[in-house]
């Protein structure tokens, strides 16, 4: 029986920067919400496996993005492309034992990553391809892991 997904379905964001960060957040609204907005592969090892967990992340989020509300562990992790998708396929094994509930790992392909600065629309665009790659996952109910490139 697939698992019931709620709505909005929490959500980790991981991006390089704020300025993209914050309208990719807004934009996947209201199907998702971007609980946490995590920027360095540091912080993505110390705070993820606590937030998959369902505890609060270690130190205040120095950012604005996201709604900070950790009442439910996140079911999505969103990888922008400036990480590696390697890089993601160990986070999720180093994650493995604190996940509490089935994850989509959606991963940014990073030869698909702009020039610095993104052009105008560039959010937008990232927040629409995310939402189609997810639709499958939410489907077929969320029972399971995924690991989805877009």
């Amino acid at each position: 029986m697939p698992l019931r997904l709620p709505i909005p379905i929490p959500v980790v964001l991981f991006g390089r920067s704020a300025t993209v960060g914050k309208p990719v957040s807004e934009l996947l609204r209201p199907e998702y919400e971007v609980i946490h907005f995590i920027v360095t592969p540091e912080e993505a090892r110390a705070e993820l496996p606590r937030l998959l967990a369902g505890r609060d992340p270690q130190s205040a989020s120095p950012n604005d993005v996201g709604s900070h509300n950790y009442s439910q562990p996140p079911r999505v992790a969103i990888f922008g492309r400036g990480y590696n998708p390697d890089f993601v396929q160990e986070l999720k094994k180093v994650c493995g034992d604190d996940v509490r509930q089935p994850v989509a790992w959606v991963v940014g392909e990073p030869s698909k990553a702009p020039t610095a600065p993104p052009p105008p629309g560039y959010g937008k665009l990232v927040a629409d391809e995310v939402k189609g790659v997810l639709e499958t996952w939410r489907e077929e109910g969320g029972a399971e892991d995924a690991f989805i490139l877009y």
